[in-house]
């Protein structure tokens, strides 16, 4: 028997409307959709896809697939911050690497010894190497306690090693030898849903953070909102454009990090030549889907073949790929 031997089959925008329109039987197989009609359809994809994006009540496997980790660096005597990629002050990402400044710098510095240009120990499995533009991040002997200093990468030499900050470390903040210092390329998107959260220490040793699911548990949980020390729940809310994460205490320790366990949002389809950004076993869910949602507009009349093809569809989907629990019901059970 001879098979394929690949595994790659993928599909994208233009090929889920182009099945959408011909279940809809609006267009004959091979046909060409109307430039107006395509414009429509992506935008019902886009509104169908950030829909679906990290329902974690929608369908048990969707959390499989969509899940990130994402480190928050903390500031010193900070509470809140905003996560997003459009945030000033926002200092979340799902790529950090981290070293050591090697030699004591002086403030007023910017071309940095640092112990390596790579790190492979943050996250396991992961190469993460400074690039020209990335965010870096020094701690500082700052007096009243250590904060970080952030900027960008200028440039970054192999041997030595050597990194040149973009912005020099500021008046009164010196960085000794020994100092952590952390760069990432990217920040983290805003996310619509946490799972968990801990709080890491450089030794990469986790303490577990509550996490209060509405304001008023944070309201009344917290008595004391301007307290100094080690945060040990926080309040996420999802806004518009970026996600805001509110402490229950001011860091003092800004060597430790937060790293949450986040569902992320879904990819934007900004041309229809983009691949779809869902697993295989979406593509049927998503066509059927993006059909139903358009039968109106294109004056389809939506019949119980149809219906019964989206049911099937989006239910084989909705039961994909669930996490295994060791909780389970059973009749008569004590």
């Amino acid at each position: 028997m001879a098979t394929s031997g690949s595994y790659n089959f993928s599909l994208t925008a233009a090929q889920i409307i182009q099945a959408a329109w011909e279940d809809l039987g609006i267009l004959q197989p091979g046909g060409t959709i109307v430039t107006a009609h395509q414009t429509m359809a992506l935008s019902r994809l886009n509104m169908l896809a950030k829909q679906w994006q990290a329902r974690s009540d929608y369908s048990p496997g969707m959390p499989v697939w969509s899940r990130q980790r994402v480190w928050l660096f903390l500031a010193l005597q900070q509470m809140k911050y905003h996560i997003g990629p459009a945030s000033g002050d926002s200092r979340a990402t799902t790529a950090p690497g981290r070293t050591t400044i090697r030699a004591d710098e002086a403030a007023g510095q910017t071309v940095l010894d640092v112990t390596a240009r790579t790190d492979t120990a943050t996250d396991p499995g992961t190469t993460v190497t400074m690039t020209d533009a990335d965010i870096i991040g020094v701690v500082t002997d700052k007096s009243g306690g250590d904060d970080i200093h952030w900027s960008t990468i200028s440039s970054s030499s192999g041997t030595g090693p050597t990194v040149t900050l973009a912005s020099a470390l500021p008046t009164g903040q010196p960085a000794g030898t020994g100092n952590y210092v952390y760069w990432f390329t990217a920040r983290a998107q805003r996310f619509p849903h946490i799972e968990t959260a801990v709080l890491r220490n450089s030794s990469y040793n986790d303490t577990p953070l509550a996490i209060y699911r509405s304001v008023d548990e944070y309201e009344e949980g917290v008595a004391d909102k301007y307290s100094n020390g080690d945060p040990s729940a926080m309040l996420v809310e999802p806004l518009v454009t970026r996600t805001r994460v509110t402490l229950n205490s001011r860091p003092t320790d800004v060597t430790k990090q937060i790293v949450m366990t986040v569902l992320y949002p879904a990819e934007d389809y900004d041309a229809t030549t983009d691949d779809i950004a869902f697993p295989q076993e979406a593509y049927a869910a998503l066509s059927w889907e993006l059909a139903f949602r358009c039968a109106s507009s294109m004056g389809v009349n939506w019949t119980p073949l149809m219906a019964a093809n989206h049911k099937n569809a989006v239910t084989l989907f909705r039961g994909m790929n669930p996490e295994v629990c060791n909780l389970y019901f059973q009749p008569g059970g004590v």
